[in-house]
């Protein structure tokens, strides 16, 4: 009598197990409850699940036979409940598999590339986008940009004097707006950090015996060479660097009142109409000569000595003693003078802002009432 030939088991269940017949087909052979099983697959795989379908046919319903480890099973139950309704895990599954993947870019590298698309952008902005986001590396150290946490984010923001915190967080959210649009990243761990509210200090404004004084004393030293700059930001509001910096006579209409400016801080072109004093001081002044001259800041810190302020150039022991007992200069002096009272003389918010290159709101919440009505009547007459 012929042998029957043993076969190999190439898989098995608690009740069943697979051969091989051939390279393209396979058996199923076994006995679930009192009845002999016989099935053919064409792979291992089909007959692997052949004989689950079998198994649980005939056993506890919440009982599944998988392939998966026990660790495996247990974060596959965990990404079932992430799931909506109408969700599939495959197609999640898949759907992640493909998206492009981000490239790991240092917060360093991601700062330099933010800073160019900034360039075009005025100095001051640059410079200071620049100085801040310059410690947001020094602080990540060689860390990722995409490795920085919400809680990171918090840590960071510590480093950041009071005055200075606003700043810190701005520039973060938009050098992160940006990584995002660019690919760099997915998420903005500054995004829902809310700024700090400052509290409402009122701009300090030169009173008309101050402005006579500095109008006296640029009139005086270097032969005028800074009367039409100490007299343009005082009677025109200009920005004291941004815009004054790049200003030249042929951007003055004296006889339309107007100057024309296409430099500063929001590079927003916008036409300034002048009053009738201000044009009376420019036409004092020398055309050939710069407005905003060399050796600026030594030659505007003298004026402002000679005007009862201290210059802010003072480095020697001595220089510092002459400036003993002066009043301190305040940034954007002229400026806020300026805005002061033109918005009590016109007594229009709006066309105030449209005038200094500000918003409604700015011109709303910081120059109001800080002169009285006979002040501003005596300041246009200067």
């Amino acid at each position: 009598m012929k042998l029957r030939e043993k076969r190999k088991k190439l898989y098995s269940t608690n009740n069943l197990f697979v051969y091989s017949i051939s390279d393209t087909s396979f058996c199923i052979e076994g006995v679930i409850g009192g009845n002999r099983i016989r099935r053919r697959a064409k792979s291992i795989e089909e007959a692997r699940y052949k004989c689950h379908d079998l198994e649980e046919g005939q056993g506890n319903p919440n009982i599944v036979r998988t392939y998966l480890g026990p660790s495996q099973v247990r974060d596959a139950e965990k990404a079932f409940s992430l799931l909506s309704g109408d969700q599939c895990i495959v197609q999640v599954v898949s759907s992640y598999i493909s998206k492009p993947k981000l490239k790991k870019t240092l917060t360093e590298e991601a700062v330099w590339k933010f800073l160019a698309t900034k360039e075009n952008c005025s100095k001051n902005t640059y410079n200071q986008a620049k100085g801040l986001l310059m410690k947001l590396v020094n602080w990540a150290d060689g860390r990722t940009l995409d490795s920085i946490s919400r809680e990171d984010a918090h840590k960071y923001l510590k480093t950041a004097r009071s005055g200075s915190y606003n700043h810190y967080l701005r520039f973060a959210k938009s050098l992160y707006k940006w990584a995002i649009s660019e690919g760099l990243t997915n998420d903005n761990p500054f995004k829902n950090i809310a700024p700090k509210t400052r509290i409402h200090t009122e701009v300090s404004v030169l009173s008309c015996d101050e402005v006579q004084a500095l109008l006296g004393a640029s009139e005086a030293l270097y032969g005028g060479e800074l009367l039409a700059y100490t007299a343009i930001t005082l009677f025109a509001g200009l920005r004291p660097d941004s815009e004054m910096r790049y200003l030249t006579w042929e951007a003055i209409n004296l006889e339309d009142a107007e100057i024309r400016v296409t430099m500063g801080k929001t590079r927003i072109p916008r036409t300034v109409d002048i009053p009738e004093n201000l044009v009376k001081w420019l036409s004092k002044c020398d055309t050939s000569r710069p407005i905003y001259p060399k050796n600026f800041r030594r030659k505007w810190a003298k004026v402002r000595n000679k005007a009862g302020f201290k210059g802010g150039a003072a480095k020697t022991p001595q220089e510092k003693a002459q400036e003993a007992g002066l009043k301190p200069w305040v940034k954007d002096y002229t400026r806020h003078t300026a805005i002061s009272y033109r918005v009590r003389q016109t007594g229009d918010i709006h066309k105030t802002a449209t005038w200094a290159g500000n918003s409604p709101a700015i011109i709303r919440s910081h120059y109001l009432g800080l002169v009285s009505g006979s002040d501003a009547l005596e300041y246009t007459s200067l």
